[in-house]
């Protein structure tokens, strides 16, 4: 298959620092901020448990739990499903739609978007049996389809007051044009999920809009990310969408948000700066922890729906997870220069900035804290998404874990590989813990008991009865794996 190929993604170098072990940074980053001692969890007068969104920070607010609650159902960890009893503090009856904090009536368009991802990715991981948390989806996408025709889909303002029910803006460079791509995803995820074509058709319209724009309208990656996979989804089901223009919105180092090349001599390909900005030479001079996290679980399931985008992706992802270092002041030979290096090292930093009180680059703080909770918040995704294989630069992605767009009630696991050497390079790892209780026939005791199919021949390349799957990836070459009940080999 013709991949699609986007000239920064090209350039990109091998990383030129080793992936961190993202399982050990989950395992630390969880225990710490489950630790009372550490100001960070916290308990609201009903009982229900929140967190706060940076190591200095006091709010509560759903960009923060939601990102937790879902990484700790990865996880599998013994406190995940009392995090399901918080959703509720965050949906607005008043209003009718989720706010990021709760009572919250006025917001900006990015945070509005970006918290109704996260609710349905809450709700995908707890809730898809429950009618009343499927009535509160429904709800909240109807309420934004309101406001979006009532609007005539121009998001290019600041944010909505949904008691005024009118847009706001402070300034000028505040406005958030990109908000229609985040819009086209809830709009999507709400008709899947709630079984309204008309909402998909919605989806499809704000795609469209989306993809329309001359110039690339970024100001915050999570509507760019969403939107990416919502226009494969849509694509893959015969929509007319300019798959590859939405994705060169996020892969575009030169309007968009895209990080590459090295400041002083350290690699940044694949972080992703923070927003728009004053201008263009603030906003490339920075990247964030949180905003580089963030799309790699929403864009990876889009290969799924669009195998040509496979190549692209996968290379933009492994210089995203390796590079991800600097963020805990870590470079490629030595310790790089940070603000507070007497905070805890297992919380990333918020920013990386190129030069910061005479050194370059630096790992620093950003308006309310220093180190990012709900940045970091996203490792236990990263670690149950990517999956060390002992092969150098190849991990296996996983690209079905985090497709919150799926409706299928038993999934199968589905992996990307890419091999960039010249030679065939061999690959054995196991599936992140989720899908023994996703997917219980596909395991027998400790044991994987099941069948790998190439996803885009189909063919049956073996079954599998042990802990690990061991595949031969061929050189030069990306390969997509699906794990499936159990068949007869047939090789």
């Amino acid at each position: 298959m013709n991949q699609l190929t986007f000239k920064a993604i090209e350039e990109m170098p091998s990383p030129l620092m080793d992936i961190p072990d993202y399982i050990a940074l989950a395992k630390q980053f969880s225990k710490y901020i489950h630790d009372p001692v550490n100001k960070i969890i916290k308990v609201d007068n009903a009982g229900k448990t929140y967190f706060t969104s940076s190591t200095e920070g006091k709010g509560n607010e759903l960009v923060t739990w939601g990102v937790i609650a879902v990484g700790e159902y990865f996880m599998l960890s013994e406190r995940w499903k009392e995090y399901a009893q918080a959703l509720d503090n965050y949906f607005n009856s008043e209003i009718e739609v989720y706010a990021n904090a709760p009572g919250q009536t006025k917001t900006e368009y990015w945070y509005l978007f970006y918290v109704h991802t996260l609710a349905g990715a809450v709700y995908k991981s707890y809730f898809e049996k429950n009618e009343q948390a499927r009535k509160r989806i429904m709800t909240a996408a109807y309420t934004l389809q309101n406001m979006a025709q009532g609007l005539a889909y121009d998001f290019n303002d600041q944010g909505y007051d949904f008691k005024l029910k009118k847009p706001w803006t402070n300034k000028d460079i505040f406005r958030q044009p990109d908000s229609i791509g985040g819009y086209a995803y809830n709009m999507l995820f709400a008709g899947i999920h709630g079984g309204d074509k008309s909402l998909v058709d919605e989806a499809a319209k704000a795609i469209e809009l989306y993809g329309a724009f001359e110039d690339n309208p970024w100001y915050e990656i999570p509507n760019g990310s969403t939107a990416l996979l919502a226009a494969a989804w849509l694509k893959s089901k015969g929509y007319d969408v300019n798959l590859e223009r939405i994705a060169g919105f996020v892969f575009d180092p030169d309007r968009g948000p895209l990080q590459t090349g090295t400041w002083n001599g350290e690699a940044v390909d694949g972080l992703m700066m923070g927003w728009r900005g004053d201008d263009r030479e603030s906003a490339s001079s920075s990247a964030y922890s949180m905003e580089t996290l963030m799309p790699l679980p929403f864009i990876l399931p889009a290969v799924k729906y669009a195998p040509e985008t496979a190549k692209s992706i996968v290379r933009y992802a492994l210089n995203a997870v390796a590079n991800f270092r600097l963020f805990f002041a870590e470079g490629k030979s030595a310790k790089i220069y940070e603000t507070r290096p007497d905070l805890s090292n297992v919380v990333p930093y918020e920013k990386l900035e190129k030069v910061r009180d005479g050194h370059s680059p630096a790992a620093c703080g950003d308006f309310l804290g220093h180190r990012s909770v709900y940045g970091g918040a996203y490792m236990p995704w990263i670690a149950s998404i990517m999956r060390q294989t002992g092969a150098k630069n190849m991990p296996a992605w996983d690209i079905a874990l985090t497709d919150m767009l799926d409706v299928n009630e038993h999934p199968d696991p589905m992996f990307l590989l890419h091999n960039n050497e010249k030679e065939e390079a061999n690959a054995s790892f196991s599936p992140c813990c989720v899908w023994k209780e996703k997917r219980p026939d596909l395991y027998q005791g400790e044991h994987i008991n099941g069948s790998i199919y190439n996803y885009d021949t189909g063919k049956l390349i073996c079954n599998v009865s042990s802990n690990r799957i061991n595949i031969t990836v061929p050189p030069k070459s990306e390969v997509i794996i699906t794990l499936k009940s159990l068949q007869n080999c047939g090789l």
